[in-house]
């Protein structure tokens, strides 16, 4: 789930000043590769890897003019 904010603020008569917040995974749920096939090994049948990104913020500032 993505979820962004934004709020504008006039400067000026013909400027303008964006702040802006973006969450990337806002929920930070995971979601798991497969298991391990390999069974000779000590990692055999554990799940060791993610198939998604953790959570991201991201903010940014833009001067409309």
């Amino acid at each position: 789930m993505d979820f962004s904010v934004f709020k504008q603020f006039q400067v000026t008569e013909g400027s303008r000043v964006q702040f802006r917040a973006e969450f990337f995974n806002l929920t930070n749920t995971p979601s798991f590769l497969g298991p391990n096939t390999n069974i000779d090994v000590a990692a055999g049948g554990r799940v060791t890897a993610s198939a998604n990104t953790p959570r991201q913020v991201q903010f940014a500032l833009k001067y409309t003019f």
